[in-house]
């Protein structure tokens, strides 16, 4: 296909963190993945702005997965085009684009369900719906094989990559094997110092996937994640990068699978941690010091998605 896909990366900052949206020209301009709900505002119109781009030319959004640091500024930023703008969502998550109140129910699954103080629960919840604006029909729910065409030779085929999120996909841009694979590639994880994991098994399978199917030349993540040595990578790869970065998330996958197995086989404690729960003794072996009080924060969700996949049970 032609050169000419322009890709322009937008940091979309909030509070300590920030994720990567990434405009792509062409005779259909698409922005892949959102923000949060200031992001169109105080970082997505600005950015483009910079680059003689309006956001009202924007005529595709398209959404990776439905976490809130990606979903969160479809609305605004499809006002911003007049509602004119296609909004895309993979098909397993588009309850997320559709309710905000979906967010609160999965935060109640996963992270809130190791919460015990309400009023954290609360603010949790405060920050999720805030965070998130209105809610919208998507235009298309995609699935794996789909192809979003963008005008032109310009056509994204979509590959499905869960296990960071239950639906989560990739955007692999046709002919120059350009992957946006937004969180399905965690390596060692965001600041926290752990990657965010929903479903274990899903991830390691995504991520080998990628590795050994996809190949992609140029890979454009959602956040800077850590390598190996606990120092922060770029979000935008290529080359022997890419696969270098791809190894370390399966390294970093085996290695929980493995002090979690550790650790279920001896027994979790009954005892809980004052922050980590029944994980506590995990947390040590890993030198994990983060606070899982925090939004986001990888520690509960991941511990439990490693927990679920081997024994396949509950702990209350």
């Amino acid at each position: 296909m032609a050169n000419a896909v322009r890709v322009i990366p937008i940091e979309c900052k909030f509070g300590p963190i920030s994720a990567f949206a990434y405009y792509l020209g062409g005779p259909e301009p698409a922005i892949i993945d959102t923000g949060v709900n200031a992001s169109a505002r105080k970082d997505i119109e600005p950015t483009l702005a910079e680059h003689g781009i309006r956001i009202e030319d924007i005529r595709w959004i398209l959404l990776t997965h439905g976490h809130v640091d990606h979903l969160g500024g479809a609305y605004e930023v499809w006002e911003k085009t007049g509602r004119q703008a296609k909004v895309v969502i993979p098909k397993k998550e588009a309850r997320l684009l559709r309710d905000k109140n979906e967010h609160i129910v999965d935060y109640k699954t996963l992270q809130g369900k190791y919460i015990k103080d309400p009023a954290i629960q609360e603010k949790h919840i405060t920050m999720l719906t805030t965070d998130i604006g209105g809610n919208i029909e998507p235009y298309l729910e995609v699935v794996d094989g789909d192809s979003i065409h963008l005008g032109g030779d310009i056509i994204l085929k979509v590959i499905e990559t869960p296990g960071h999120s239950i639906g989560s996909v990739t955007f692999v841009l046709d002919g120059l094997d350009w992957a946006f694979a937004a969180d399905a590639i965690q390596m060692y994880g965001g600041a926290s110092g752990l990657p965010t994991i929903e479903d274990s098994s899903l991830y390691r399978k995504s991520v080998r996937r990628l590795l050994d199917e996809v190949r992609p030349k140029r890979l454009f993540l959602g956040h800077p994640f850590r390598g190996s040595n606990g120092d922060m990578q770029s979000a935008q790869l290529e080359g022997a990068q890419v696969a270098s970065v791809l190894q370390a998330s399966l390294d970093r996958d085996a290695q929980l699978r493995d002090v979690m197995q550790h650790h279920l086989t001896n027994g979790l404690p009954a005892e809980e941690h004052e922050l980590y729960g029944t994980f506590g003794w995990i947390a040590a072996e890993i030198g994990y010091t983060g606070d899982p009080r925090n939004l986001p924060c990888a520690f509960f969700v991941t511990m439990h998605a490693y927990k679920e996949e081997l024994i396949g049970t509950d702990n209350k």
